[in-house]
């Protein structure tokens, strides 16, 4: 029996997996009964596994034989988001968490790979070694997957290959994208407080105030991406928070402001806006008057990309199963992803599965009221997980890849040497 066989035999128990997650949606750090489920199924399953505090649940399915160990991953938060119907006004399941919903599919993620490891115990005697399930918590900013990362690490478990996938609606469901190199962007969070003088609003001249100050800095900075950074390097951002005043006659005190840079070249696009951003900020505040509080400027996160043989080697033995013609590319996501973090250490891939499926009503993107999936997605999702891992696990010639870090030097590349600490007590 094939492996897309095999996930076929547990569709039933995928969509009803699903199903209870989206109807109990929990945010990024609140996951307690989405833990308790997934840890309630791995044990009905008899596979062993454990659960880290704070970031989630690690399942162990081991091979007959000695060899390397893949890793396969799938988040579970949601979003605060207040659910709509989707494009087709034919929802087969809600939300029961007012304002809180499954917006990027993390509750087809786990019950695919749920799905997954039953596949993956029927073929167990072909395991030529170990795979990980791997189920995050706080996928979505929170970060929580840095608990799972110090727990492998100060527990030796050690990984060989990893391989993840994202629903896409705009993927046709029962197609699966696998690029060679981009997926998703490295972002950058920024929360800046202006601080002027407040006083009444009949006599400016008697105040400083920071709306003034922003509105320059906006006007600065919408030339940025011209006048500083190279044309052929990834660079967009945007401020998607502004919070200034309370009464329409008094002028503020402070003002504070909010947003996001991406980028697929961190360390030379995104490192030339963090600095020069950072000056634009402090030089219009000197000359307005005003103190700058930088609340949040982190360094320029990591982008996810694929190794190149690997994303072959992903699309060949899928496209096997799915048929070739159901496994390509697709236009790299200027969005982001803790993922970027697995394959800075990892060689690997991450993919998008299709369920886009307009007569169900599935199309809308990911952080949408609408946003919706292809159930029948998760078969493809699980036949992909399980194939990845069983035939990665039987290659004698393991695809060559770019130089790999461990979990303590990727904190340091990001300048969180005080999360080092916290993880390790260093």
């Amino acid at each position: 029996m094939t492996n897309l066989e095999t996930a076929k035999k547990y569709q039933d128990y995928m969509v009803e997996c699903r199903r209870y997650l989206h109807e109990n949606p929990e945010l990024t750090g609140q996951e307690y009964n989405t833990v308790k489920f997934i840890d309630e199924q791995l044990t009905a399953l008899g596979i062993e596994h454990v659960v880290v505090e704070n970031g989630g649940v690690l399942g162990f399915i081991r091979g007959p034989r000695k060899g390397r160990t893949v890793l396969l991953r799938a988040d579970c938060d949601a979003l605060p988001v207040t659910e709509k119907d989707n494009l087709g006004n034919c929802r087969v399941v809600w939300s029961k968490n007012p304002g809180v919903m499954h917006a990027c599919g993390h509750d087809g993620h786990t019950a695919g790979l749920l799905g997954a490891a039953r596949v993956l115990l029927e073929k167990q005697d072909e395991l030529e070694g170990d795979v990980i399930l791997c189920f995050e918590r706080g996928e979505e900013g929170g970060g929580n997957v840095r608990y799972i990362f110090a727990y492998m690490e100060k527990n030796g478990i050690h990984v060989d290959s990893c391989f993840g996938l994202h629903v896409g609606c705009a993927i046709p469901t029962g197609k699966i994208a696998v690029n060679d190199t981009r997926v998703n962007a490295g972002s950058m969070r920024f929360q800046v407080t202006i601080e002027g003088r407040g006083g009444h609003g009949s006599r400016p001249d008697r105040s400083i105030n920071p709306i003034d100050c922003f509105v320059a800095i906006y006007q600065r900075m919408q030339t940025l991406r011209l006048t500083a950074v190279d044309p052929y390097q990834t660079c967009t951002y945007s401020v998607g928070v502004l919070k200034a005043g309370e009464a329409v006659n008094v002028i503020p005190q402070t003002l504070t402001f909010g947003g996001t840079m991406r980028t697929y070249d961190p360390d030379t696009a995104g490192m030339k806006f963090h600095d020069e951003m950072k000056t634009i900020i402090e030089s219009t505040c000197a000359s307005f008057g005003c103190k700058a509080v930088f609340d949040i400027w982190p360094k320029p996160g990591l982008a996810t990309v694929n190794e190149p043989a690997y994303a072959a080697f992903a699309r060949k033995v899928i496209g096997a199963e799915l048929g070739e013609e159901n496994v390509g590319q697709v236009e790299p996501s200027m969005g982001s992803e803790s993922y970027s973090m697995y394959l800075k250490m990892w060689p690997g891939v991450f993919g998008g599965l299709g369920a886009g499926n307009p007569a169900k009503g599935t199309g809308a993107s990911g952080h949408n009221e609408r946003f919706d999936i292809d159930e029948d997605c998760m078969i493809y999702g699980a036949c992909a997980h399980a194939t990845y891992a069983i035939e990665y696990l039987k290659l004698r010639d393991v695809p060559e890849y770019g130089p790999k870090v461990t979990f303590k030097e990727v904190l340091k590349m990001q300048g969180r040497e005080a999360m080092i600490e916290e993880l390790y007590g260093e």
